[in-house]
């Protein structure tokens, strides 16, 4: 009579840990549902992957940091046109951008003063005109280069250290 062994205890401790088992398995389940769910609903929102511009085109392009120019840019850096040629900046990057031409007054973003610089004080071309706070992503704005021919210099005015050049042939 001394030794009564109670079979309950023994078989609830195989339940328990099934159970607990299942919960977690369930949770497990649960969380990579939404993770799939979560990934396919961003990469098949509209616009998620724009058609580049036809014709001559410049990207922008950052990776999600913009601090400096190993963070962020145009490309390519340096284009050449004919003049009369229409050429289109993409921001395919997260931080809104221009394309902005420099001016001999432009000292703090780092323009070309002297030779080559633009002392007129006029923009030929300049974005914030479209985008008063630079363009944001897949957004875009071209300029129809009906200048002389020459280099003419530009930056981002949100990120001063951007810059590239395009240079116009007659």
């Amino acid at each position: 009579m001394g030794w009564r062994i109670e079979t309950m205890t023994v078989s609830e401790k195989p339940a328990r840990r099934r159970r607990k088992l299942w919960i977690i398995l369930g949770a497990v389940v649960i969380a990579a549902v939404a993770v799939v769910g979560s990934l396919a609903y961003v990469s098949n929102r509209p616009g998620a992957a724009p058609l580049p511009p036809t014709g001559p085109n410049v990207t922008m392009w950052d990776n999600g940091f913009c601090s400096n120019s190993s963070n962020c840019g145009y490309s390519p850096v340096s284009k050449n046109v004919t003049a009369g040629t229409a050429l289109t900046w993409t921001n395919m990057g997260g931080k809104p951008h221009t394309a902005t031409e420099c001016v001999s007054s432009d000292s703090s973003a780092a323009c070309p003063d002297g030779a080559g610089s633009n002392t007129s004080g006029a923009r030929a071309f300049d974005s914030n005109n479209q985008y008063s706070d630079g363009f944001k992503r897949d957004q875009q704005f071209s300029f129809t280069f009906d200048l002389a021919a020459g280099t003419y210099h530009y930056y981002c005015t949100v990120h001063l250290f951007m810059h590239g050049t395009i240079t116009v042939q007659a």
